[in-house]
């Protein structure tokens, strides 16, 4: 994982695919076991939409190579 910072102040986190499956993953159970976490779930939420963009734009570009 590789941090960034952002002009703006901020911080951005850049990680590989396995990486953001297994935090998507360990969010998830945390979430479970601890289903009152505000924060928790919010992160859960930014990680999994994400994650489901990634797969889209692979999917987008899977399919511009095979057209």
């Amino acid at each position: 994982m590789q941090f960034s910072a952002t002009p703006g102040g901020g911080e951005i986190a850049a990680m590989s695919a396995r990486e953001a499956l297994i935090i998507e993953g360990a969010l998830s159970l945390y979430v479970l076991k601890h289903p009152d976490s505000n924060i928790a779930i919010d992160a859960l939420r930014a990680t999994s939409a994400a994650n489901e963009a990634r797969e889209a734009r692979m999917e987008e570009a899977a399919e511009r190579t095979s057209a």
